[in-house]
C-alpha cells in the first residue's frame, strides 16, 4: 500500500518502572481480557501519542509512568518512527534512524510543517487537503484529529446513536461530512470559493457608507472655499469661455512681444559692445598691475647692484697686512690652495655695467606704462559712452514693456487663475456627483443570496461504493435479513434493509458501527485511496452479548463470522480489536494472528501495566 502506516509498538515508560508495552502486526490484532485490565487505557494512550488533546486518564496502576512511546511503520517505505510524549502534556518527540530527532507540535496549525498532525497526514497521503467549515464555503486545512475519530473508536463511541461520521456537535457537522466525503471521493474542498460572511458584509457596507459620507463632507468643504460656484453644466460652460479668452489674450501678448523685438535686438547689440570694452579694460588693468610689480623689481635690483659696487671699491682700497696666524708678510704668503677669485675692483665695475642695463629697462617700462595709461583713459571714455547708450535703450524698452507686454501678460495670468479655479470647481462637483451615486448604491438594501448547501453533506450517490462494502461485510457476518444497505443524506449514516442504524439497540449499533469503519478501511485499501490504513475498535461485540428486547432474535453466530471475516479480509491493512475475553472464539479460529490476552490475575499476563513490585 502507498498510503498510511501500521502501529508496531505502544509503550508506557517511567523511571524505576518496568515498561508497559504492546506489540502489533499487520492484519488482525486482538487484545482481550476482563474489565479493569487496561484495555481502554491502551486506546487512550495510543490516541494521545497521535496528537489527542486529552491525556490518558489517571489510574493508580499508571503511577510512576511519565511518557507514552508509539512506534509506527510507514507503508510507503517501511521506515519506522518513534513518537514520544509526556503524559503531562507538551509536544511530541519524533525519532527515526538516519534522521535527526525533531520536535512536533501536538496541536495542528495550518501551514506549519512541524506538527504531529501534519506528519501523520503526510504519511496517510492527506497532506495539504482542505475541508469546508460552513455552508458559505469557508475552508481550513485538514487535521489528523478529523481523521482520528474514524479510525480510533472507543467503547463509548461504538454504541452511540449518532452517525459514525458526526460527533453530534452542530458546529462541526459541515467539517465532519466534508472529511467523510474526502475519504470516499478523494476530492477535498480547496477549490471552493467562500461566500462573504453576512455580518462581515454588513459591517463592510456600513464602513463604506461612513467613508463615502466623510469624503462627501470633505469635498463640499473644499468646494465652499472656492466662493460662489454655479452648477456643473454652468461651470463647464464658463470654463469654455475663459479658455477662449485666454487664447485671445495670448495672441495680444505675442503681438506686444513682437513690437518690442527690434528694440530688444538693439539693446543686445549695445550690451555686447559694452562688454567688449569692459573686457579690454580688464586686460589693461591687469597689465598695469604687473608693470607696477616689474618696476619695483627693477628698482630693487638697482639698489642691490649699487651696494655691491660700493663694497668692491672699499675692499680694493685696503692695504695688505701680516698673516694673523703666522705673522708672515703678504709676499711670503702662499695662496695655491685658494680658488681664483675676481678682484674687488672688477666686481665693482661689473655691477655698474649691470646697473646701467637695468636702468635702461626701467626707462622703457616707464614709457610703456605711460602709453598703457593713455589707452586705459581712452577706453574708459568709450565705455562711458556705451553705458549711456545702453541705459537709454533699456529705459525705452522698459517703458514699452510696461505699456504693452506686461499688461498683456498680466491679463493672461488672471484668466489662467480664473480657469484653474473653474477646473477645481468642476472637479469637486464631479466628485460630489460620483460620491452621491456611490452612497445611494451603498445604502440600497442588499438582496439576500441563497445559501449554497450543495456539497455540504455526502450524497447517496457518493456513498454508494461505500454502502456496498458495508453490505458485503454484514452479509459475510451473517447479519440477519440484509437486503440492501443504503445511505441517508439527512442522517449521514447507513440504512440497513430500510431501517436506520440508529433505530437499533446498543448491541446492533455497536456491530454495525464496526462494519461502518471497517468498510471505510476496506474501500480505501482496495481503491488505494489516501487513508491511515488502520482501524482500532474497542468492544464491538461485548454489548451484543445482552441484546435489547427487540433484538433477542438476532443470532449469536454473528460473532463467529465476524472474527472469520475480519481475519481474512484485512491481511494487508491493520485492524486492532479490543474485546472482553468471553467474546473470543474458542475453536482455534484466531490461530496465526496476534492475540494479547489479559487475565486480571496472576495466571498469565495480568493486564497492560505490569504489577508494581517495589521500586528498583
Amino acid at each position: 500500500m502507498k498510503f498510511g502506516f501500521a502501529i508496531r509498538r505502544l509503550a508506557l515508560v517511567g523511571l524505576g518502572r518496568a515498561p508497559a508495552e504492546m506489540t502489533f502486526t499487520r492484519g488482525l490484532n486482538v487484545i482481550a481480557g476482563p474489565s479493569d485490565t487496561g484495555k481502554s487505557f491502551i486506546v487512550q494512550c495510543l490516541d494521545y501519542a497521535l496528537g489527542s488533546g486529552d491525556p490518558p486518564k489517571e489510574i493508580p496502576e499508571a503511577d510512576g509512568y511519565s511518557s507514552v512511546v508509539l512506534e509506527i511503520e510507514a507503508n510507503s517505505d517501511q521506515r519506522v518512527y518513534s513518537l514520544e510524549r509526556s503524559v503531562r502534556g507538551g509536544e511530541v518527540l519524533c525519532k527515526t534512524d538516519g534522521q535527526p530527532d525533531r520536535v512536533l507540535a501536538a496541536k495542528h496549525q495550518g501551514g506549519k510543517e512541524d506538527t504531529v498532525s501534519q506528519f501523520l497526514l503526510d504519511l496517510s497521503g492527506l497532506g495539504r487537503k482542505k475541508v469546508r467549515t460552513n455552508e458559505r464555503g469557508a475552508t481550513r486545512p485538514l487535521s489528523f484529529r478529523d481523521i482520528a475519530r474514524l479510525v480510533i473508536i472507543d467503547e463509548e463511541m461504538i454504541i452511540k446513536e449518532d452517525s459514525p461520521v458526526l460527533s453530534g456537535q452542530v458546529i462541526h457537522k459541515t467539517v465532519e461530512s466534508g472529511v467523510f466525503r474526502l475519504l470516499l471521493t478523494g476530492t477535498d474542498d480547496s477549490s471552493i470559493i467562500a461566500k462573504e460572511d453576512p455580518k462581515v458584509a454588513k459591517g463592510r457596507q456600513a464602513g463604506k457608507v461612513e467613508l463615502l459620507e466623510g469624503l462627501l463632507k470633505a469635498t463640499r468643504e473644499r468646494l465652499a472655499e472656492l466662493g460662489e460656484v454655479m452648477t456643473l453644466a454652468e461651470e463647464r460652460d464658463r470654463l469654455t469661455r475663459i479658455e477662449a479668452s485666454i487664447q485671445t489674450a495670448l495672441f495680444e501678448r505675442n503681438a506686444a512681444q513682437a513690437s518690442v523685438a527690434p528694440l530688444q535686438a538693439k539693446r543686445s547689440t549695445a550690451w555686447t559692445a559694452l562688454k567688449a570694452v569692459d573686457s579690454k579694460l580688464a586686460v589693461l588693468s591687469e597689465l598695469q598691475t604687473r608693470f607696477d610689480l616689474l618696476q619695483k623689481q627693477y628698482e630693487s635690483d638697482l639698489r642691490r647692484l649699487e651696494a655691491i659696487a660700493e663694497a668692491g671699491v672699499r675692499l680694493d682700497q685696503l692695504k695688505e697686512e701680516r698673516c694673523p696666524m703666522c705673522g708672515a708678510l703678504a709676499e711670503h704668503q702662499h695662496h695655491d690652495h685658494r680658488e681664483a677669485r675676481p678682484a674687488p675692483a672688477d666686481v665693482s665695475q661689473a655691477c655698474k655695467a649691470e646697473a646701467a642695463k637695468t636702468f635702461n629697462l626701467l626707462k622703457d617700462l616707464q614709457a610703456t606704462r605711460t602709453a598703457t595709461a593713455s589707452e586705459v583713459e581712452q577706453l574708459q571714455g568709450a565705455r562711458n559712452a556705451r553705458q549711456v547708450e545702453f541705459d537709454a535703450i533699456s529705459l525705452e524698452l522698459k517703458g514699452l514693456m510696461e505699456q504693452r507686454v506686461d499688461e498683456a501678460s498680466k491679463k493672461v495670468d488672471e484668466l489662467r487663475a480664473r480657469a484653474e479655479t473653474c477646473r477645481k470647481a468642476i472637479e469637486y462637483l464631479e466628485r460630489i456627483q460620483e460620491l452621491d451615486e456611490l452612497l445611494e448604491e451603498a445604502n440600497k438594501p442588499k438582496k439576500r443570496q441563497k445559501t449554497d448547501v450543495a456539497g455540504a453533506a455526502v450524497s447517496t450517490a457518493q456513498a454508494d461504493p461505500f454502502t456496498r462494502e458495508v453490505e458485503t461485510l454484514l452479509k459475510a457476518w451473517h447479519f440477519p435479513d440484509v437486503d440492501r444497505v443504503s445511505f441517508s443524506e439527512n442522517d449521514q449514516d447507513v440504512v440497513i434493509s430500510g431501517r436506520a442504524r440508529k433505530s437499533h439497540g446498543k448491541g446492533v449499533r455497536a456491530i454495525t458501527r464496526a462494519a461502518f469503519h471497517l468498510a471505510l478501511l476496506r474501500l480505501c485499501m482496495e481503491d488505494e485511496r489516501p487513508f491511515p490504513s488502520f482501524v482500532l475498535i474497542d468492544s464491538p461485540l461485548l454489548v451484543y452479548e445482552e441484546p435489547d428486547t427487540d433484538e433477542s432474535s438476532f443470532p449469536q453466530d454473528i460473532k463467529k463470522h465476524f472474527w472469520q471475516s475480519v481475519k481474512t479480509s484485512f491481511t494487508e491493512a491493520q485492524v486492532i480489536i479490543i474485546e472482553n475475553s468471553h467474546q473470543l472464539p474458542g475453536d482455534g479460529m484466531l490461530d496465526g494472528i496476534k492475540v494479547e490476552l489479559f487475565t486480571g490475575n496472576d495466571q498469565g499476563r495480568r493486564g497492560f501495566i505490569p504489577e508494581k513490585r517495589g521500586a528498583t
